[in-house]
């Protein structure tokens, strides 16, 4: 008898797979000068470009530890895909701005995402997409009850 899929083990593969697709496509899109979670980046500051974004906010959505996104909008910075300014409120805050070179490659970025999310949700009905969403959030909840997400954080 077989044992029982495990979450973590399917998720952990998903996720693998998912990153693997998103930076064949950037990197078809860009050459090696950008990563599938560099384009991610990319994409959240353009569709939020009209709020201040903070890298706090971008550790929260995409559920990293500082150090990570650090390492990550370093390198940006340093490709010239994002700049940081000082908010007058407080100065130790630093909003993130996309540079004009990484707006112009947003778009080419967005349609490949785009293609990828319609090839990855073939054959799967609203019905089916709308509990998987609801389940993955059921996780979520679950592994952020009673700081248990500090311990199991990627």
């Amino acid at each position: 008898m077989e044992d029982a899929p495990h979450i973590g083990i399917v998720v952990r593969s998903l996720s693998h797979e998912i990153g693997r697709a998103v930076s064949a496509v950037v990197q078809n899109e860009l050459g090696d000068s950008a990563t599938g979670v560099q384009s991610w980046v990319v994409r959240y500051l353009y569709d939020n470009r009209d709020r201040e974004v903070f890298q706090k906010d971008l550790e929260s959505k995409f559920s990293v530890r500082r150090s990570t996104m650090t390492t990550i909008l370093k390198l940006m910075e340093k490709n010239g895909m994002i700049t940081k300014e000082p908010v007058s409120r407080d100065g130790r805050l630093k909003r993130l701005l996309l540079t004009p070179a990484a707006i112009e490659l947003q778009d080419r970025i967005r349609n490949g995402v785009d293609a990828l999310e319609a090839r990855m949700k073939e054959n799967i009905d609203d019905e089916e997409l709308a509990a998987f969403f609801r389940t993955a959030e059921k996780i979520r909840a679950n592994l952020h009850k009673e700081g248990t997400s500090a311990s199991v954080n990627p």
